[in-house]
């Protein structure tokens, strides 16, 4: 249901709003200017961190893998950039001079990009709070680096936004693998999150390696000590109901085994050709 509204522009905003009617999706001015409006509502997260410490059986990192010729850190970048993420702190360990050698500061790609450092390592939760000076008190997308996906992020950041819970976890149908931790959901709340140490088989609900968080996550992380997202932050979130899921379709593949690369540059070439 629409209330109408009474509103007065400058001529040089209305000119402006004119000059995006296409007649089509935009008929006309009251169109345009909910458009408009509903753009500048829609939450934005502009920066990313990439966890990116481990590495394959050949033992390079899978955030260099390559995808048609491309390694897969650039699609990563690519794709969040397009859903207006401009700031990537890469936790890279032992792979910071590679990456470095790629992206440096990021600033060719137009991006902006630094590199914080563990002397040792610190685990998946371990490395966000190592990282927390660079994050500035704002809420952040986390991915694993050897995550090919491709999700809606707007989607994902609007959901994050409505349900308001502390963490946000994409996850995904498809049949459980001893590798993958799982989820139990109730409505969009996670009641309980279960490593992939625990045995179970058949269909299950996955968590992607893509998070949403706000800034008070990093509250829930001892520093300095290492600590894992999977093991030792996500249960007790699940516990208190401040951990959503987000459920999508599209591309989602690990490519940090060599057999489920070659499974996800298939996927991805077809979701080119479509």
């Amino acid at each position: 249901m629409k209330s109408r509204l009474t509103i007065t522009l400058t001529k040089d905003v209305l000119e402006r709003v004119d000059r995006i009617i296409d007649g089509k999706d935009l008929r006309n001015r009251s169109h345009a200017i909910e458009h408009l409006i509903r753009k500048s509502l829609t939450p934005t997260i502009n920066r990313a961190v990439i966890l990116a410490g481990g590495k394959n059986k050949e033992g390079t990192p899978p955030l260099l893998s390559l995808i048609n010729d491309k390694p897969l850190l650039f699609i990563i970048i690519e794709h969040l950039k397009k859903n207006k993420v401009s700031e990537f702190i890469i936790c890279a360990g032992q792979h910071e001079g590679k990456i470095r050698k790629m992206l440096n500061n990021g600033e060719a790609a137009g991006i902006k990009i630094v590199y914080s450092k563990e002397n040792k390592p610190l685990g998946t939760a371990g490395a966000i709070k190592n990282a927390q000076k660079h994050l500035l008190g704002e809420p952040f997308l986390v991915i694993h680096g050897d995550i090919l996906t491709s999700m809606d992020f707007k989607n994902f950041i609007s959901f994050h936004e409505r349900e308001d819970v502390i963490a946000t976890i994409a996850v995904k149908p498809r049949r459980l693998e001893k590798r993958y931790g799982k989820v139990l959901l109730q409505g969009n709340k996670i009641t309980d999150f279960i490593g992939s140490d625990k045995k179970d088989q058949g269909i299950s609900i996955v968590n992607t390696g893509v998070y949403l968080f706000k800034p008070e996550i990093l509250d829930l992380i001892p520093d300095k000590i290492p600590s894992s997202l999977e093991k030792d932050i996500f249960p007790r979130l699940a516990k208190t109901g401040e951990l959503g899921a987000f459920i999508f379709q599209g591309i989602w593949a690990n490519v940090s085994r060599a057999k489920d690369r070659l499974q996800a540059v298939s996927m991805w070439n077809r979701r080119i050709k479509n």
